[in-house]
């Protein structure tokens, strides 16, 4: 494919990313699920929040694409690019803790069913194609993984204070199971790491082969 097939097959594919993610946020104000009341009650769960993160990204790539067919720029503004990172490794952590943790304690159907589908596993392969392969950002060293953190290292935060602090929340993750969270840290935020150097070394290998 050529640099400006490349550059349409991501403005198609960011554009239904960005529809898809957003329209199954606003389902959740019409169609309550088993797990989620309401609209705001989803905002409680990284799933949501790492979809709409990688919607705002996905959104900001394809109007930087339209600007490339125009001629008016070569790739998309860098902080776009880092916008872009954390979102796709955080939909990557999101499909990575469903398949692994999340499907065997509250089954396939739930998990992996209707809409909870398209935000675990639609999402974030769509997320890692049109980054790494498609979107023409100019390459991401894996110096930088960290940026790829932000988003669990926050989200972490917020969780852990709810769920063993305040009480407030239920472990629905599952991440305090016999009050381990002090072990499970450091292995989320090693496999997030890890994803997010994978993904650098992967957009950057596959960058520089297009500039040949």
């Amino acid at each position: 494919m050529n640099r400006k097939g490349k550059t349409i097959a991501s403005l198609v594919i960011n554009c239904v990313l960005f529809a898809v993610m957003t329209g199954v946020f606003i389902s959740y104000f019409f169609v309550p699920k088993p797990h989620i009341k309401s609209g705001w009650d989803s905002l409680m769960f990284f799933t949501t929040d790492s979809n709409l993160l990688a919607a705002l990204a996905a959104a900001l790539t394809a109007v930087c694409q339209v600007q490339i067919l125009r001629g008016k720029r070569q790739s998309p503004l860098r902080a776009f690019t880092y916008i872009k990172l954390a979102g796709v490794v955080s939909l990557l952590l999101t499909f990575f803790t469903v398949m692994v943790l999340l499907v065997p304690v509250y089954g396939v159907k739930q998990e992996l069913g209707g809409t909870a589908f398209h935000v675990h596993v639609v999402a974030p392969v769509l997320s890692l194609v049109s980054f790494v392969w498609l979107d023409r950002h100019e390459p991401v060293p894996v110096s930088k993984a960290w940026a790829g953190l932000v988003p669990m290292a926050l989200y972490g935060a917020v969780y852990f204070t709810q769920v063993i602090v305040l009480k407030n929340w239920v472990d629905f993750y599952k991440f305090n199971s016999g009050g381990m969270w002090y072990l499970i840290v450091p292995v989320i935020v090693g496999v997030t790491f890890g994803l997010s150097a994978l993904v650098c070394l992967l957009q950057s290998k596959a960058a520089h082969r297009g500039k040949k």
